[in-house]
């Protein structure tokens, strides 16, 4: 995946400023002209829920569903066998538009500003929670009691409540319970060639990079680039992720340079004016030093095929249990004789939890103009194992094939889960990989950790969604901050960190650090407060 490092803060303000521009006097957004009325032009709606109706009393409706990533070779075949059940259904066809990953988040917000879009592909890595809040999302909980009711029943109560936002639901999350731990991917067979230490740790990182580097001379270690930072606020270096190894941090997005331990999330601390930055950012001048990444990583472009290239022997950022067991796929298919293993940074830690609902989910835009029927086609992909299976791995016989139980990809045209459409996952109809035998272990290893926590199993920061509108300029001004000040602090390019680090904070505080901060801190107290975290 390459991205271009664009301000979602900007995109956002766009977003925000288009739809309140349509507000009442109430703060309620006024959607598109017929944007709830049935397509029969009526004044009721002209569905029922699909389990009741008949084909012959929809009218044909044709809808688009927006999600991620790049388009398969075989796209139309598949849909044409989807739209085929849809119709004799539904009468209905979708089409599934995707964004590429080129400029993907303007791309996003210019369909939900502007598009025909009706079905989108939502999360919390894409701002859910700043869409919904900002209106670019259509309440659910209406339309799931009226035309998908075994939607809900199959939901579940508790996952739709995360869902909420100012009190409403906007999406429909997956029903795969998953972790997706940061942590680090690394070249195992190299370690045991060169008798090294497991990297579990900063200093075993190290003397495993080093070691390397001192028996292959030639071979690249890592390849770091600029953090697309889109509203964490965060991180402005990828290098940063590699301190969750040694901080039990609720997250790695929380902003503004304020930190809070897994299990004392209301207790607030500030990590860019203390005596561990310095330390770290020393130590990333180290690295660099050392030579772990090129001089010129700050321009480089993000490549997503370095490792299973061969021109790193690590990924520190970025990394999750699926895209590892990836890793290991591509490994056995190039270079039979590598080895990946992985680390889940909470391994070390501690500070372990499973994903948010808000990590895959299905919104209804709001200027679509037949939500009822989105929300029925949703109802039936999500609840019928035939329809699902075709939509997440096409069709039996052509684009894969069962062998002992497990999915095996027989077409380059349409491989696994080939619409990206991570957000239709349903654990009971998931066709299991080989991989999965992995997977599992892996979430097996990480559920006992999280249940050891003072919060069990609770991705305490994945159900926050911070309202930044009252000090969105001194955000602005804060990331361009990072950009100049604290990427090269990161990168480990700089002649005197300690001189960088008093620079850094001192543009902090022009560009208005202390509103910002304030602002957040406000709103993250007041979450901790109503669902218990103190």
């Amino acid at each position: 995946m390459k991205k271009r490092i664009i301000s979602t803060i900007l995109v956002s303000a766009m977003l925000i400023s288009l739809l309140v521009g349509c507000a009442d006097s109430n703060g309620n957004v006024d959607a598109p002209p017929n944007d709830n009325t049935p397509s029969n032009g009526t004044s009721t709606p002209d569905t029922s829920p699909p389990d009741v109706v008949a084909t012959g009393d929809l009218e044909r409706v044709d809808l688009i569903f927006y999600v991620m990533g790049d388009p398969p070779g075989d796209q139309q075949v598949v849909e044409d066998a989807i739209n085929e059940k849809l119709l004799e259904r539904l009468n209905t066809t979708i089409t599934f538009r995707f964004s590429t990953w080129t400029d993907f988040q303007q791309k996003y917000v210019n369909e939900l500003t502007i598009g025909d879009v009706d079905l989108i592909y939502t999360a919390n890595w894409l701002d859910y929670g700043i869409f919904a809040h900002a209106g670019a999302f259509l309440e659910l909980d209406d339309l799931l009691d009226s035309y998908a009711p075994a939607l809900k029943a199959e939901v579940g109560h508790d996952m739709l409540n995360m869902m909420r936002v100012g009190g409403d639901i906007f999406a429909i999350p997956n029903l795969w319970p998953e972790y997706v731990p940061l942590g680090i991917d690394y070249r195992e067979d190299l370690r045991q060639r060169f008798n090294l230490p497991r990297p579990n740790s900063l200093e075993n990182m190290e003397t495993f990079f080093q070691g390397v580097m001192d028996n292959m001379p030639d071979q690249q270690i890592l390849r770091p680039t600029a953090d697309d930072m889109g509203t964490s606020l965060a991180d402005a270096f990828d290098t940063g992720h590699l301190f969750l190894i040694k901080y039990p941090w609720v997250s790695p997005d929380m902003p503004y340079g304020l930190k809070a331990n897994n299990d004392t999330p209301a207790v607030i601390y500030d990590y860019w004016w203390s005596q561990d930055f310095v330390d770290d950012m020393k130590l990333m001048k180290h690295w660099a030093d050392l030579g772990f990444w090129s001089r010129s990583a700050i321009g480089d472009t993000r490549d997503d095929d370095t490792y299973k290239n061969g021109l790193a022997i690590a990924l520190i950022s970025g990394q999750n249990p699926n895209k590892h067991t990836t890793n290991v796929d591509d490994f056995a298919d190039l270079n039979p004789d590598w080895i990946s293993e992985y680390i889940a940074y909470g391994e070390i830690t501690g500070a372990m939890y499973p994903a948010h609902a808000t990590q895959n989910a299905t919104a209804i835009v709001r200027g679509s103009r037949n939500p009822e029927r989105a929300i029925m086609v949703l109802e039936y992909i999500m609840t019928d194992a035939e329809l699902n299976k075709l939509v997440q791995c096409g069709i039996e016989g052509v684009h894969y094939n069962m062998v002992d139980g497990f999915y095996v990809n027989i077409s380059d045209a349409f491989p696994y889960e080939a619409f990206n459409t991570w957000n239709l996952r349903v654990d009971e109809f998931k066709l299991p990989q080989l991989s999965d035998k992995l997977l599992d272990e892996m979430f097996a290893r990480y559920d006992e950790i999280a249940a050891q926590t003072r919060f069990p199993r609770v991705n305490i920061f994945g159900g926050f969604s911070e309202n930044y509108e009252n000090y969105q300029v001194e955000r602005i001004a804060i990331r361009n901050v990072m950009t100049q000040f604290l990427l090269p602090l990161q990168a480990g390019l700089v002649d005197d960190v300690e001189a960088a680090v008093d620079e850094f904070r001192s543009a902090l505080q022009t560009a208005g650090i202390d509103k910002a901060r304030d602002g957040f801190r406000e709103q993250w107290l007041a979450y901790c407060e109503e669902f218990g975290y103190n």
